[in-house]
């Protein structure tokens, strides 16, 4: 016996969804937000000249990058409250999650950015008279900008995918609302098909806009 499609079960459940999407992209892009800031402070760590920032930096980018996000998350959001007894709401328990490990990614492609700028371009500002900071921000960092759009509009739409798994702490995104509507009507695969197709959406948007950046920034 095939299956049979009930897709008007997704008009009945469109409040679902539409609250699910919205809580998505909160958390999506305020994690996007902080871990592009935690990314750069962290490669600015990575690639100091002072030992122990550097191995700050470097434990900081190989620690979050081993680490499955699934774990971090029941990690920090069960185990924490178990030991300190700190307690924190679901949404910022993802949203630090989420924070914490993609800035690690994001520090990596920061560091190979900053990196890919020959070191002539620090040399020849030197000898202009410009500091350390101001080189970094007038001459080494718009180089590295366009480097690392493609690679950080990348981590965007793994960010966006990745925060469906803050639906194992009870967060109702996209993916927990859809698992709700799924337990209360049986229908599976509409429900699925119809969060999976949204993601897609969102991802080639994303992707389409760094795309847009990219071409500006020729």
């Amino acid at each position: 016996m095939g299956y049979e499609f009930h897709w008007e079960v997704i008009s009945t459940y469109w409040t679902w969804i539409a609250k699910g999407l919205g809580l998505t992209l909160y958390i999506s892009i305020l994690s996007m937000v902080f871990a592009l800031i935690t990314g750069l402070l962290v490669a600015l760590f990575r690639i100091s000249k002072w030992l122990l920032l550097a191995l700050f930096g470097r434990a900081y980018i190989e620690f979050f990058r081993a680490i499955p996000l699934i774990v971090f998350i029941i990690w920090f959001y069960y185990g924490l409250a178990m030991v300190t007894g700190i307690n924190f709401e679901p949404i910022m328990a993802g949203v630090i999650c989420l924070t914490m490990q993609h800035g690690g990614y994001l520090a990596e492609i920061y560091r190979s950015g900053i990196q890919a700028v020959p070191k002539g371009q620090w040399e020849a500002a030197y000898s202009l008279g410009y500091s350390p900071s101001r080189t970094f921000i007038k001459i080494i960092a718009p180089q590295a900008f366009k480097i690392v759009i493609p690679p950080t509009a990348n981590q965007g739409v793994s960010m966006l995918k990745d925060s469906a798994l803050v639906s194992i702490i009870g967060v109702n995104e996209l993916m927990r609302q859809s698992q709700i509507a799924t337990s209360n009507t049986f229908r599976p695969f509409e429900f699925y098909t119809v969060a999976a197709l949204i993601y897609i959406a969102l991802a080639i948007m994303l992707s389409q806009l760094a795309q847009l950046t990219e071409d500006r920034m020729k």
